[in-house]
C-alpha cells in the first residue's frame, strides 16, 4: 500500500485541524497505507518516531500561539524566515523524504510555523502534492475576512495594502506589513502553483478561492468526516445547552452568552467549552458579571470521554460563529451524537445544518434572533428528538469516512 506524508505545524491536538489530521491518519492506517508526519517539536506533541525529521519552534518548546512567543533576536529572525520561505524547513523535509521515499504529500497547516518553502520541497521530489486549507489565509492576511469583528473582505479583490492600513493582523502596523510582504512574495514566486490540488472542506471556501482566481479544476471540494460508527446517538438529554470550541472573537461566543439574558426556560444553562488564545476571555467573563448571568457555565478545555458525555447529554449545539466558518468539527461532533445545532446563517454552516430540518439558523450577530431559536427549539422535545435523528442520518450518509476516504484517496493517490 501506498505511504502518505503528512505535514501540519502542530503534532497535538489545539483545534478542529489537527483533530482532523489524526482522524486522517487513521483512517489511511485502517486501510493499510503508512502515515508518516513532518510537524515542528513541541513538548505537547503526541509521541511518534519520526519526531527525528521535526523541525525546531519559533518561540520555545510550549509557545503555542505568537502572543507567548519570547521575541528574541532569534525569534524574530525565525518568525520572518518560517513567514517568507525557510530553507531550514525546506531542508528538513527534503532528508524525511528522501529517507521515507512517500508516494504522495498531503499538506494542512504550514503557514508561518513551518512555511510555504514545505511546497517546494514536496514538488522537487516529484510527487503528487496537495494543500488542504480550513480557512481563507490564501486571500486574507488575517486568514478569517474578519476586521473589527465584522467581515471584510477588501483583500479578496482589492490590494493587501488595505490589512496594513487597518493594522489587521494581530492589531499590528509591523506584523500586518510582515504579513502583506510574505503573501506578495509567495505571489511572486508563485509556491502555490506547485500544488496539484487544493482540498476545499466546504463548498463556500471553493466558491471563494474560484473567486480568487484559483483554476476551479484544481479546487476539489471534500467535507470533513467523522466516525460516526464510534459513537452511540443519544436523543434523551438533559437541561442545557452546549457551545463547544475555541473562545477566541472570531467564534462569537459572546451572541451565545448574551442570548441567554433572554431566555425563557430558568432551567437551561448554556455549558461553554474551550479556551481562548486572544484574550477574549476577559469579554466573555465581563459580560457574564455586567448582565448577572447564571444560566452560563465556563467549563475550559475538554477532551475524550468527558467532552463525549458532554455532548451526548446536552439538548443542542450553539454555533454563533460571526466569521466564514469553515466547516467545524464541532458540528460533526453533534451530529453524530443526534443532537440538533443552531448556527449562524453564512458562510459554510448552512451547508451542514438545514434550517427546519436538522437545526435552525439565525442572523449573525444578532443574539435575541438567537434567544427566538434556542427558546423555539427548546420548547419542543419531540422536535428536538425528530432534528437529532435529521442530524444523525446527515452525518452518516454525507460526513463518512469512507466516503472521505474515497474522494480524498483519488486525489491524492489517483
Amino acid at each position: 500500500m501506498s505511504k502518505i506524508l503528512l505535514i501540519n505545524y502542530r503534532y497535538f491536538v489545539s483545534g478542529g485541524p489537527e483533530k482532523y489530521m489524526f482522524n486522517i491518519k487513521k483512517v489511511f492506517e485502517q486501510r493499510g497505507h503508512s502515515v508518516v508526519p513532518f510537524s515542528v517539536t513541541s513538548d505537547k506533541n503526541i509521541e511518534t518516531e519520526y519526531k527525528k525529521y521535526f523541525v525546531k519552534p519559533i518561540g520555545g518548546q510550549n509557545a503555542v500561539y505568537f502572543n507567548e512567543y519570547k521575541k528574541t533576536p532569534q525569534t524574530v529572525f525565525k518568525m520572518l524566515s518560517r513567514s517568507f520561505y525557510s530553507p531550514e524547513v525546506k531542508r528538513a523535509l527534503e532528508y524525511e523524504i528522501d529517507m521515507e521515499k512517500p508516494d504522495a504529500i498531503y499538506i494542512l497547516h504550514h503557514i508561518n510555523k513551518l512555511s510555504p518553502s514545505v511546497i517546494r520541497a514536496a514538488k522537487n521530489s516529484g510527487k503528487k502534492v496537495v494543500v488542504r486549507l480550513s480557512d481563507f489565509f490564501l486571500m486574507c492576511p488575517r486568514f478569517d475576512f474578519l476586521r473589527e469583528g465584522n467581515v471584510c473582505e477588501n483583500c479578496l479583490q482589492g490590494s493587501l495594502v488595505n490589512a496594513i492600513h487597518y493594522n489587521c493582523v494581530q492589531n499590528s502596523k509591523v506584523a500586518s506589513i510582515i504579513r502583506v510582504m510574505s503573501m506578495q512574495f509567495h505571489r511572486i514566486i508563485k509556491i502555490y502553483d506547485l500544488v496539484d490540488y487544493f482540498v476545499a472542506p466546504s463548498a463556500f471556501l471553493r466558491l471563494k478561492l474560484i473567486e480568487f482566481g484559483f483554476d476551479e479544476k484544481k479546487v476539489i471540494h471534500i467535507p470533513t468526516f467523522i466516525d460516526t460508527s464510534k459513537i452511540d446517538a443519544k436523543y434523551a438529554h438533559d437541561s442545557y445547552i452546549l457551545y463547544l470550541g475555541r473562545l477566541n472573537k472570531e467564534k462569537g461566543v459572546e451572541y451565545a452568552i448574551k442570548a441567554m439574558k433572554y431566555i425563557e426556560d430558568k432551567s437551561l444553562i448554556l455549558k461553554v467549552v474551550g479556551e481562548a488564545s486572544d484574550g477574549e476571555m476577559e469579554n466573555i467573563q465581563n459580560i457574564i458579571t455586567s448582565n448577572n448571568l447564571n444560566n452560563v457555565e465556563l467549563l475550559g478545555f475538554k477532551s475524550g470521554k468527558d467532552l463525549d458525555l458532554l455532548i451526548s447529554n446536552a439538548k443542542f449545539l450553539v454555533v454563533p460563529s460571526i466569521w466564514y466558518d469553515n466547516m467545524p468539527n464541532v458540528l460533526l461532533e453533534a451530529f453524530a451524537h443526534g443532537k440538533p445545532a443552531i448556527a449562524s446563517n453564512f458562510g459554510s454552516l448552512p451547508e451542514v445544518v438545514d434550517d427546519g430540518i436538522n437545526g435552525l439558523l439565525f442572523e449573525p450577530k444578532n443574539a435575541l434572533d438567537l434567544a427566538d431559536k434556542i427558546n423555539l427549539l427548546n420548547s419542543n422535545s419531540e422536535l428536538i428528538i425528530e432534528y437529532g435523528k435529521n442530524a444523525r442520518e446527515k452525518a452518516e450518509k454525507y460526513y463518512n469516512s469512507d466516503l472521505h476516504y474515497k474522494k480524498l484517496s483519488e486525489v491524492l493517490l489517483g
